[in-house]
C-alpha cells in the first residue's frame, strides 16, 4: 500500500533533475512489491555542518528502526552543487547498509539541488 506521501516521494525521485546517480521507474518496480506497505520519510541536515553525513545517517537509522523488519530500500540524496557530497562522506551510508540484518536489496541515487542542505528521501519495504 502506498500513501499520498509515498507517491509524492517516488515522483520527486523519478523527476529529479541534475541527477548524478539516477533512479528510474524500473528501479522502483524491481525494488517494491505491489500490495506490501512502503514506509517513506525525508530527513535533512545543513550542508555546511561538520560530519553532515554522519548526522544525516543518525536520522535515517532512527527513522528506519521504526519500520523494521525491511529488506528493500531506496535512498536518494540531494545536496547543493556548491557543497557537493564527496565519496568519502558515503562511509556512514555504507556502514548503515551493512548493518541492516538479513538480505537488503537497495537502490540509491543522488542529485544536486538549490537548497543549502543535505537531504535524503528514504523508502523502505
Amino acid at each position: 500500500m502506498k500513501d499520498v506521501g509515498t507517491n509524492r516521494f517516488i515522483k520527486e525521485v523519478l523527476n529529479s533533475t541534475n541527477s548524478l546517480v539516477n533512479i528510474d521507474i524500473n528501479d522502483v518496480r524491481d525494488l517494491f512489491h505491489d500490495g506490501e506497505e512502503i514506509h517513506a520519510f525525508d530527513v535533512s541536515v545543513p550542508a555546511d555542518k561538520e560530519n553532515r553525513m554522519a548526522l544525516l545517517m543518525e536520522q535515517i537509522k532512527k527513522c528506519s528502526n521504526c519500520h523494521e523488519p525491511y529488506n528493500h530500500a531506496l535512498v536518494f540524496f540531494y545536496f547543493p552543487s556548491t557543497l557537493p557530497l564527496l565519496m568519502e562522506e558515503l562511509k556512514p551510508f555504507c556502514e548503515w547498509v551493512e548493518s541492516v540484518p538479513g538480505e537488503l536489496m537497495i537502490k540509491w541515487g543522488m542529485a544536486t539541488q538549490s537548497a543549502q542542505e543535505i537531504r535524503a528521501i528514504v523508502l523502505l519495504q
